[in-house]
């Protein structure tokens, strides 16, 4: 009850996931995971979802994403946030590992954020 409210929330907060328009399916190196991702079409909002096909089973791939089309430089690193699990990931390039354990997590939904910090962006006072 609780995983379904929280992903009706995330529905709810994400202007990517109120329309089914601009839905690209992406390839990922295991049958049993499956990889889209939905977007606005200013790529304002980006949300790329895996999902574990395996109710019994770990599975885990390599993603394979068209940054260019999703309007991200792939000599930058970018961040993915993980709405339903809480993490964040740095991203580097169109292939990065996922992995879903069903017991804990059957799924990812990743906001997509362009603009990644570095140390460069602080100021530091002696």
């Amino acid at each position: 009850r609780d995983f379904i409210a929280l992903v009706n929330r995330i529905r709810r907060e994400n202007p990517a996931l109120q329309g089914n328009d601009n839905l690209d399916f992406f390839p990922i190196s295991n049958e049993q995971l499956i990889g889209y991702a939905k977007h606005t079409a200013d790529l304002a909002s980006i949300i790329i979802t895996v999902v574990n096909l395996n109710p019994h089973h770990v599975q885990g791939g390599w993603l394979e994403l068209p940054l260019r089309e999703m309007g991200l430089d792939p000599e930058q690193p970018y961040q993915v946030h993980d709405l339903l699990g809480g993490a964040r990931f740095l991203w580097y390039g169109p292939r990065n590992y996922v992995e879903l354990d069903p017991k804990s997590l059957p799924a990812h939904i990743f906001r997509v954020r362009r603009r990644v910090r570095t140390e460069r962006d602080f100021d530091y006072y002696l």
